[in-house]
């Protein structure tokens, strides 16, 4: 079974009418999806971490 049968399959087990013609875009969508997640999967604990903040010391005011 390839990917586009898997989500048509799937689709159709939540009982949504199939449409052939949509199967493309969300074949797209879905591996758009798994590529935002690859940074995730190399590094699960990324929103642990302290962001670095950077700030121009002239944006600082001296009262």
């Amino acid at each position: 079974m390839n990917f586009t049968d898997y989500i048509r399959r799937s689709i159709h087990l939540h009982g949504i009418a199939v449409k052939e013609g949509d199967l493309p875009y969300i074949e797209h969508i879905l591996h758009t999806i798994e590529q935002a997640q690859t940074p995730l999967k190399a590094k699960p604990d990324l929103n642990e971490e302290v962001p670095i903040t950077i700030v121009d010391p002239e944006l600082i005011r001296h009262d």
